[in-house]
């Protein structure tokens, strides 16, 4: 491993997939950066890096304090600022960290000399597990964040498209009818969460356990920072998911999984592109093989 190329690990190169509701552009090296843009959904989790394609993503999901997912949140604000991007992003941050960055961000901007008087922080919302929260700006879409296991406090997240559909009683009616019904102020339609998109952040594996529902998503995002049998203790002392976690989840949840897509990110370092590969080749159950890739 040590002699291959280590392309993969400039931060700054990002990845490209396609899926059935979003591109997915970013990066997520264990240790590096981790950012994950989702342009069509106006959505980005985690904030390693903030190369210019962030400027124009207006809502952004923090999963966590470490540096490599959240060093750069303040360089999207002012360079949103600095090219005349007049709406203010909203950034989504687990309630347990939310006074801690709001300290961090007044004492960047102090370190910086930005003036006491013109200092304001940006919009966060603080969120809570299993509390529903439509985005800022696309209220078509709505976060519902979960706990996930880690060595500080992290939350991953399903984002719903939202919407309303014809209850199924009133599938048949001509059109004069629904609009006699709702003039009788009769209620004709029902709420719908399509969910699109799980991410888990940084987490133990049994989190994946813990968290069924994110195998209905449409896509799914999780961690797999270990892969090598050597590194399995390691994987639990850090506090981060192993190859081998999730071969278990699939094999447990099997064909309650519908996502079309597994994508797996924050491989360690220590890993190159064939050795990802190679292991996840010789390790993912062969009916999932098309649905699980690697972000590199």
């Amino acid at each position: 491993m040590a002699s291959e190329s280590k392309y993969i690990h400039n931060a700054l190169k990002q990845v490209h997939l396609e899926t059935s509701c979003t591109s997915i552009n970013g990066f997520s090296i264990s240790g590096l950066a981790t950012y994950l843009q989702f342009p069509e959904l106006d959505f980005q989790v985690d904030m390693g890096e903030c190369p210019l394609s962030a400027t124009s993503i207006n809502h952004v999901f923090l999963t966590h304090a470490h540096g490599d997912h959240a060093r750069c949140l303040m360089r999207h604000h002012s360079l949103r600022k600095m090219m005349g991007v007049e709406r203010d992003s909203a950034y989504y941050l687990p309630e347990m960290i939310v006074e801690g960055a709001k300290e961090w961000i007044r004492s960047e901007a102090m370190f910086e000399g930005v003036p006491e008087s013109k200092f304001r922080l940006p919009d966060i919302f603080a969120v809570e597990p299993g509390k529903m929260v439509s985005l800022k700006y696309r209220k078509d879409l709505t976060l519902k964040p979960f706990c996930v296991k880690h060595s500080v406090p992290t939350m991953g997240a399903t984002l719903f498209l939202h919407k309303r559909k014809l209850k199924e009683e009133f599938l048949g009616k001509t059109a004069n009818e629904i609009i006699e019904l709702r003039k009788n102020n009769v209620e004709i339609t029902r709420e719908v969460y399509e969910p699109l998109l799980s991410f888990t952040g940084d987490c133990l594996g049994e989190s994946l356990i813990q968290n069924p529902e994110i195998f209905k998503s449409r896509i799914l995002v999780t961690e797999c920072t270990f892969l090598d049998r050597e590194d399995e203790a390691m994987s639990r002392k850090k506090g981060h998911t192993h190859l081998q976690h999730i071969v278990d989840a699939l094999n447990k949840f099997d064909d309650e999984i519908t996502c079309e897509k597994i994508i797996l990110t924050h491989f360690s370092m220590k890993y190159s592109e064939r050795h990802i590969r190679e292991m996840l080749d010789q390790n993912v159950p062969e009916k999932f093989k098309e649905k699980v890739i690697p972000f590199i």
